[in-house]
């Protein structure tokens, strides 16, 4: 790359450190709750923060301005998922067969499309080292997914710029949630195609529920799907991840746990993402 590229690059994210919280598994809800607290004091951390998460139980989580009504809670509550409403917008997700990150930025006046493509350039390259040959998709989406209801509930049934696909098909779904002091991006990363169960949760007959279901597996796919010979390791995913960072940005990695603390302070926050 040459070094005007870099330059650029380093302009998009002007830090010299990233603080890691490694892979952790909460429930929905406490998964929110601390992305949003993060956010609201990420001047305590004086640096952008990227945050690798699970989900225990499964969830399903809808954007900010998503309508309840499609979700048959129901049918959740058979299976033993949860379910939660995020901070930030985009359509509906079943957290389950997937790597969750969260990317927390200080607002410091920077543009969060270049950011947004900034990252998702980076997953590429090491998506691709890993052997998963992905790549950018640079055509977002014409309709509105508010206005389309069921046709566009699924985040991965509908493609957004800047994004991560395979074949014309989506790999990550991400979105974003701007705040007075930080800039708030998820990104959920498909390790395994049970994301299609999403359709099954939706409030829908039988034969919308095939349709739609046509419709998420013509446009979306996960990691083990493209390579199923390839050994999908988490570690090895957020390693090429952070190299990325490291010698892109020279960025120093900074490793952090939460504490007590945190934990104590984020859980104040668990019931406004609860959906009941």
């Amino acid at each position: 790359m040459a070094l005007s590229d870099l330059n650029a690059e380093k302009q998009i994210f002007p830090f010299n450190q990233l603080i890691v919280f490694p892979y952790q598994t909460f429930t929905g809800a406490m998964n929110m709750a601390l992305d949003y607290y993060l956010a609201q004091n990420i001047e305590q951390f004086k640096a952008p923060i990227l945050r690798f998460y699970g989900w225990q139980p499964y969830c399903l989580s809808l954007g900010y301005h998503q309508d309840e009504k499609f979700i048959d809670l129901n049918a959740l509550r058979e299976k033993g998922y949860q379910a939660v409403r995020r901070p930030t917008g985009g359509s509906a997700i079943l957290h389950s067969e997937e790597l969750t990150y969260g990317l927390i930025v200080p607002n410091q006046n920077l543009n969060n499309h270049d950011i947004y493509y900034l990252f998702h350039k980076y997953l590429v390259e090491a998506l691709n080292q890993l052997n998963f040959p992905v790549s950018l998709n640079y055509q977002a989406d014409k309709e509105n997914y508010l206005r389309s209801a069921e046709k566009r509930f699924a985040c991965f049934n509908r493609p957004a710029f800047t994004e991560i696909k395979y074949q014309n098909k989506k790999v990550v779904g991400s979105a974003q949630k701007l705040y007075k002091k930080a800039l708030l991006q998820h990104g959920s990363i498909l390790l395994g195609p049970k994301q299609n169960e999403i359709i099954y949760l939706m409030n829908a007959d039988e034969q919308a529920k095939q349709r739609y279901l046509k419709i998420l597996k013509n446009s979306s796919v996960s990691l083990s799907e493209i390579s199923p010979e390839n050994k999908i390791d988490l570690n090895l995913i957020i390693e090429g991840l952070l190299a990325q960072f490291e010698k892109r940005l020279n960025f120093t990695i900074c490793f952090k746990l939460f504490d007590r603390h945190h934990l104590q302070a984020a859980q104040k926050f668990v019931p406004n993402f609860k959906i009941q």
